[in-house]
């Protein structure tokens, strides 16, 4: 008996429609606080309303749009709080997934991180904001991955867009030298499956990206 294939087509169209959308926010196309209009976003999409709405619903969840039904739907404003707790709660799951998992790890998972973490401090060194947050993401739910936690994924998935918007704060603020300094100490942990002190260095860097985010805190 064939599957039916109309649900599965919605789901790929909304997945869609949350990529393009996302993107355009995080990079600036879409600033905070334009307004967000469905014959405009099927017109730039080419996608029906409904995937696109299922999109939006998703980026409200998120707090990177703002909804009043039947009255506006917009880019959410910057928020340096938002952001700031957003990242620190992805830097407690990261550090709980180091906690957890790390004395599991077998060479392969530690040979992964190690081309992550060489490709951040890669980035860091051009001064490219974007790939740096892209790449740091891609470290970060690397150790949820490889723990197994599917509970901890979801909530990392919940909270990273978010913390995501960090990259336009940290332009000219980047220490490359912080950074090569943090992963070589957490490369180190890996390798002695030492997942306490693993946690310990990822709660310490996390810190300092919030005191470049908000000097004063």
């Amino acid at each position: 008996m064939p599957m039916p294939t109309d649900h599965v087509t919605r789901v790929s169209l909304s997945e869609e429609a949350y990529a393009r959308i996302e993107a355009a926010i995080m990079d600036g196309t879409l600033e905070p606080g334009e307004r967000l209009r469905d014959p405009d976003l099927i017109a730039w999409l080419g996608i029906s309303r409904t995937p696109i709405r299922h999109a939006l619903d998703r980026l409200a969840e998120q707090g990177l749009i703002e909804m009043e039904r039947n009255r506006y739907t917009r880019v959410a404003p910057w928020d340096l709080d938002g952001v700031i707790d957003a990242l620190q709660v992805a830097g407690d799951l990261w550090a709980g997934a180091a906690q957890r998992g790390l004395s599991r790890w077998e060479a392969d998972d530690e040979l992964l991180v190690r081309e992550i973490a060489d490709s951040l401090r890669e980035v860091a060194a051009q001064h490219d904001n974007r790939r740096f947050v892209t790449v740091l993401e891609h470290l970060v739910t690397s150790y949820a991955s490889i723990e197994g936690n599917r509970a901890r994924l979801r909530a990392l998935a919940s909270v990273l867009p978010q913390a995501r918007r960090l990259g336009r704060k940290l332009r000219g603020r980047l220490d490359a030298a912080a950074l090569g300094e943090f992963t070589s100490s957490l490369l180190d942990a890996n390798r002695q499956r030492d997942g306490d002190r693993a946690a310990r260095l990822i709660e310490a860097y996390i810190a300092r990206l919030t005191t470049v985010l908000r000097p004063e805190s």
